[in-house]
Protein backbone atom coordinates (compact mmCIF):
# COMPACT_ATOMS: atom_id res chain seq x y z
CA UNK A 1 0.00 0.00 0.00
CA UNK A 2 1.13 3.53 -0.87
CA UNK A 3 2.30 5.68 1.68
CA UNK A 4 0.07 8.74 0.24
CA UNK A 5 -3.07 5.80 0.60
CA UNK A 6 -2.50 5.04 4.20
CA UNK A 7 -1.91 8.73 4.62
CA UNK A 8 -5.12 9.57 3.06
CA UNK A 9 -7.39 7.04 4.75
CA UNK A 10 -5.74 8.12 8.33
CA UNK A 11 -6.68 11.69 7.60
CA UNK A 12 -10.30 10.64 6.25
CA UNK A 13 -10.79 8.55 9.21
CA UNK A 14 -9.60 11.45 11.57
CA UNK A 15 -12.38 13.66 9.86
CA UNK A 16 -14.98 11.67 9.95
CA UNK A 17 -14.24 10.67 13.14
CA UNK A 18 -14.29 14.42 14.27
CA UNK A 19 -17.75 15.29 12.37
CA UNK A 20 -19.41 12.44 13.71
CA UNK A 21 -19.61 13.89 17.11
CA UNK A 22 -21.50 17.19 15.35
CA UNK A 23 -23.96 15.02 13.51
CA UNK A 24 -24.63 12.40 16.50
CA UNK A 25 -25.81 15.64 18.56
CA UNK A 26 -29.26 15.28 16.62
CA UNK A 27 -29.73 12.27 17.48
CA UNK A 28 -29.90 12.21 21.60
CA UNK A 29 -32.29 13.92 23.47
CA UNK A 30 -30.11 16.79 25.34
CA UNK A 31 -31.23 19.39 28.16
CA UNK A 32 -32.19 22.51 26.64
CA UNK A 33 -29.10 24.79 28.00
CA UNK A 34 -26.97 22.21 26.67
CA UNK A 35 -28.73 22.05 23.53
CA UNK A 36 -28.48 26.24 23.32
CA UNK A 37 -24.41 25.70 23.94
CA UNK A 38 -24.40 22.66 21.35
CA UNK A 39 -25.32 24.93 18.65
CA UNK A 40 -22.34 27.14 18.63
CA UNK A 41 -20.18 24.30 18.45
CA UNK A 42 -19.32 24.05 15.10
CA UNK A 43 -19.37 27.22 13.87
CA UNK A 44 -17.02 28.13 17.14
CA UNK A 45 -14.06 25.27 15.89
CA UNK A 46 -14.78 26.43 12.53
CA UNK A 47 -14.03 30.57 13.48
CA UNK A 48 -10.89 28.78 15.26
CA UNK A 49 -9.55 26.96 12.30
CA UNK A 50 -10.14 29.80 9.84
CA UNK A 51 -8.67 32.43 11.99
CA UNK A 52 -5.55 30.73 13.34
CA UNK A 53 -5.19 29.39 9.38
CA UNK A 54 -5.73 32.68 8.12
CA UNK A 55 -3.15 34.66 11.17
CA UNK A 56 -0.25 31.87 10.00
CA UNK A 57 -1.04 32.05 6.12
CA UNK A 58 -1.33 36.25 6.35
CA UNK A 59 1.25 36.89 8.59
CA UNK A 60 3.90 38.31 6.45
CA UNK A 61 3.07 36.68 2.99
CA UNK A 62 1.97 37.35 0.18
CA UNK A 63 -2.55 37.83 -0.53
CA UNK A 64 -2.80 34.83 -3.04
CA UNK A 65 -1.67 32.61 -0.57
CA UNK A 66 -4.10 33.33 1.91
CA UNK A 67 -7.15 32.46 -0.94
CA UNK A 68 -7.29 28.95 0.46
CA UNK A 69 -8.30 30.30 3.55
CA UNK A 70 -10.24 32.93 2.74
CA UNK A 71 -11.98 30.31 0.07
CA UNK A 72 -12.83 27.90 2.79
CA UNK A 73 -14.70 30.83 5.22
CA UNK A 74 -16.50 31.79 2.46
CA UNK A 75 -17.83 28.54 1.76
CA UNK A 76 -18.32 27.64 5.08
CA UNK A 77 -20.17 31.53 5.48
CA UNK A 78 -22.73 30.86 2.52
CA UNK A 79 -23.63 27.15 3.50
CA UNK A 80 -24.57 28.32 7.14
CA UNK A 81 -26.21 31.56 5.48
CA UNK A 82 -28.27 29.37 2.84
CA UNK A 83 -29.29 26.36 5.18
CA UNK A 84 -29.24 28.04 8.55
CA UNK A 85 -27.24 24.61 9.59
CA UNK A 86 -23.85 25.96 11.94
CA UNK A 87 -22.43 22.49 11.36
CA UNK A 88 -22.11 22.92 7.85
CA UNK A 89 -19.64 25.17 7.91
CA UNK A 90 -17.08 22.52 9.10
CA UNK A 91 -18.78 20.33 6.31
CA UNK A 92 -18.61 22.65 3.37
CA UNK A 93 -15.36 24.53 5.14
CA UNK A 94 -12.70 21.71 5.37
CA UNK A 95 -12.74 20.33 2.45
CA UNK A 96 -13.03 23.20 0.36
CA UNK A 97 -9.83 24.53 2.58
CA UNK A 98 -8.07 21.11 1.48
CA UNK A 99 -9.42 21.01 -2.10
CA UNK A 100 -8.22 24.97 -2.61
CA UNK A 101 -4.63 24.16 -0.39
CA UNK A 102 -4.20 21.18 -3.24
CA UNK A 103 -5.01 23.31 -6.47
CA UNK A 104 -2.73 25.90 -5.23
CA UNK A 105 0.36 23.42 -4.67
CA UNK A 106 -0.13 21.93 -8.20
Amino acid sequence: MSVWLVIGLIGLGSYLFRISMVLLIDRFELPDRMRTASAFVAPAAFAALAVSGLATQVGGAEALEALPVLGALAAALAAVYVTGKSYLALLVGMPVLWALTAVMAA
